[in-house]
């Protein structure tokens, strides 16, 4: 299975187990590539490029997980729970599970990536 990291706790009313699932719903390459092209549009200079690299990359995996895991319900949240301590669990399961939870992964994906990138320019061509 790819792995992923779920929240160990996503807000007040919400908890989900810790799991490594990092790059789950979007892959390290693309990560990399969505933070190389906001890097270009810095107009300030840079330090530590690789360490800004690293960071934003993490960060901005994080802020998917957390955009796709806060929308799920407490019962749904339990349910996901259920499906990572099960062997054999595979992508499409996964998929499918957000799929049935009403939840548009791409929508939701686009919409993580793009509020990253206001933060991350703080209004430098947004």
């Amino acid at each position: 299975m790819t792995k992923i990291k779920a929240y160990a706790k996503l807000n007040k009313r919400k908890v989900i187990k810790k799991h490594d699932m990092d790059n789950y719903f979007i892959g390290r390459e693309m990560l990399t590539g969505i933070i190389d092209n906001l890097i270009a549009k810095k107009t300030q200079p840079i330090e530590n490029l690789d360490t800004l690299r690293e960071e934003s990359i993490k960060k901005l995996d994080d802020q998917i997980g957390r955009a796709i895991f806060s929308s799920l319900t407490k019962k749904q949240l339990d349910e996901f729970n259920v499906m990572l301590d099960q062997d054999g669990t595979d992508d499409q399961a996964f998929r499918d599970f957000f799929k049935r939870a009403g939840i548009d992964l791409e929508k939701t994906i686009m919409r993580a990536v793009q509020d990253f990138s206001e933060e991350f320019l703080g209004g430098e061509n947004v």
